[in-house]
């Protein structure tokens, strides 16, 4: 945890922002002039003549307003209100990413459109359910400070782990419905592939707001109704994972990936350019996961079968929703790849 993350953290429980840092383990860390403006070289725990930056390695923030109490664990404060359910275990406990493959960060431009790389510089950016990093990387890649943050302890560690490089991402273990930031200090929030998980999606929307700045824009990405076959499959597929401990699940989300390598993503690779049959293939199953490395398909099959979807949301619903909290701007888009999903953008008045 790096000093200048206490400008930003609140309570989750009681909204205070007075929060007392105990240190009992700290990391340097080399760093570089270049990745720093002047007027920041005095920033809290910045050596900028040595090079060096001092992190909070392990510690605890107490609350003097209701004296709640909350560990620095691994560098990662964890901010979950207390009875709080942590987040699931991921498949990308063990996803490996430092952002060299194209296509990661094509897919981080295709959720954030319209927006583009200019658009990060300078900003403050929420990332709500970070997951193992992959897109605040590429917005603190593009210029802005990113608060990381999810309720699952392999998401947090994963996105430690991947974003480490990076000096302006903060990871932080919390609740998006209970945020453990201040109110209105964000210039962006995103939250893309959480909303349909949660029960109360519509209020967790809603609490997305309370972030964001006067002027800031929201962006989300959910699941749209699922019909037919593809609704079948997916309820069948769930039912029988219920009960699955984590390796068990992880074995058969192997054996699952192996399939769709074989059964979708190959054909597609190979036929996808043909004037009929890239039409037929443009159908078969998760076929745009044809790009991504064979363990990430397998966190991606686990990840899907873990969690359940709480919540199939219409592009109709999220735009009631924006027009309901008030945004200006609104901008839904119904994206289909294999499955319909609906990708949301507005401006909080």
């Amino acid at each position: 945890m790096k000093y200048r993350l206490l400008e930003w953290l609140a309570c989750p429980v009681c909204r205070g922002v007075d929060l007392a840092l105990q240190t009992t383990g700290i990391r340097n860390s080399e760093t570089y002039h270049g990745s720093w403006e002047s007027e920041e070289a005095a920033l809290p725990g910045l050596d900028f003549e040595g090079r060096t930056i001092t992190d909070i390695h392990e510690g605890s923030l107490t609350c003097r307003d209701c004296l709640a109490v909350y560990p620095i664990l691994d560098g990662i404060p964890r901010m979950l209100p207390e009875g709080a359910t942590e987040g699931p275990a991921s498949g990308h406990r063990w996803t490996e990413f430092q952002g060299e493959a194209p296509e990661y960060e094509q897919n981080f431009q295709d959720m954030t459109a319209p927006l583009d790389s200019k658009d990060y510089l300078g900003k403050l950016v929420l990332d709500a359910g970070c997951g193992f990093g992959r897109h605040a990387y590429y917005a603190a890649h593009y210029g802005a400070e990113v608060l990381a943050l999810d309720s699952s302890l392999d998401a947090v560690a994963s996105a430690q782990k991947n974003c480490d490089a990076l000096s302006r991402v903060h990871v932080v273990q919390g609740d998006l419905r209970h945020p453990p930031f201040r109110d209105e200090i964000c210039d962006m929030v995103f939250c893309f592939g959480v909303l349909h998980h949660l029960r109360d999606a519509r209020s967790a929307f809603g609490t997305l707001r309370t972030c964001l700045k006067h002027g800031g824009k929201l962006q989300v990405w959910v699941y749209g109704p699922r019909q037919g076959s593809v609704a079948l499959v997916s309820s069948s597929l769930h039912g029988a994972s219920a009960a699955m401990d984590d390796e068990t699940l992880h074995k058969s989300s192997r054996w699952i990936a192996r399939g769709l390598r074989l059964f979708s993503h190959t054909p597609y690779r190979l036929m996808r350019g043909t004037p009929l049959l890239g039409s037929v293939v443009s159908h078969l199953p998760a076929h745009d996961h044809h790009k991504w490395p064979f363990d990430v398909v397998v966190a991606d099959v686990f990840d899907r079968l873990r969690v359940p979807v709480r919540a199939y949301i219409t592009g109709e619903e999220l735009e009631q929703w924006f027009g309901d909290q008030g945004y200006a701007d609104t901008q839904v888009t119904r994206r289909v790849r294999n499955n319909e999903s609906f990708r949301g953008i507005g401006t909080r008045r």
